[in-house]
């Protein structure tokens, strides 16, 4: 079992120590993976980066904030092959290492999205944004599972507007739905085997893909006002 120890700020975390942790979906230190990255690194846990290819410089410059890094390797989890890549360099590095814990914290929609009514959103558009956002996370288990530990532990990253009308989070409420359902269907079929998958969701958090939404600051502006704990 893990202990509790004393942290930063007084909080007590976990003892993890000699645990690793895929994490995927850092862009910078905005990214609400920066922020897990954080927490993981503080209770002991060995840190592999997948990261995309155009936020590279971005990431890197990260790497000296937490010695915990182990590993940074270029993930595009929009095809089999690119999220494949991944795991090959991983294991290429680290023969015969596993990981006990896997981060999912990607999401993205085309701007284009977001530039007229739902109604008329492009067929295309839709598909990338559920690749990306939702059917991402059955992706990266599929080809993650032969690098994970007995009894892992998957978490990603949904929302309330999921399951709740959320004004200009638009094609990104299906995605969140979806991802809950992908969420619930391989937790049910990895169970057995003894790995854990669950989705966590957060409030409104200023991050690089937030940005990309429309009235976000109305967001959080209604998010601060009305919120019990402010």
């Amino acid at each position: 079992m893990c202990s509790a120890t004393p942290s930063i700020g007084g909080r007590d975390m976990l003892n993890l120590s000699g645990k690793t942790a895929f994490v995927f979906g850092v862009a910078s230190e905005d990214s609400i993976a920066w922020a897990i990255c954080k927490m993981l690194a503080e209770s002991g846990v060995n840190l592999y980066l997948g990261y995309q290819k155009r936020f590279r410089s971005r990431v890197f410059q990260l790497k000296d904030k937490l010695p915990q890094i182990a590993g940074f390797y270029p993930l595009d989890v929009a095809q089999d092959a690119t999220t494949k890549e991944f795991f090959d360099a991983f294991t290429a590095e680290n023969p015969g290492k596993k990981a006990d814990i896997l981060i999912h914290a990607i999401g993205f929609a085309p701007r284009t999205c977001f530039d007229r009514p739902i109604l008329f959103v492009e067929d295309q558009d839709i598909n990338t944004a559920m690749t990306i956002s939702a059917n991402s996370l059955q992706r990266c288990l599929k080809f993650a599972l032969p690098y994970l530990n007995p009894n892992s532990s998957t978490i990603t990253l949904t929302y309330a507007a999921s399951n709740r009308y959320v004004p200009s989070y638009g094609i990104m409420s299906m995605a969140k739905a979806a991802l809950e359902c992908w969420t619930r269907e391989l937790a049910c079929h990895l169970g057995p085997e003894g790995h854990r998958v669950n989705a966590i969701s957060s409030g409104p958090i200023r991050t690089i893909a937030a940005s990309g939404i429309p009235g976000f600051d109305n967001i959080l502006d209604h998010v601060e006002k009305n919120s019990p704990l402010r």
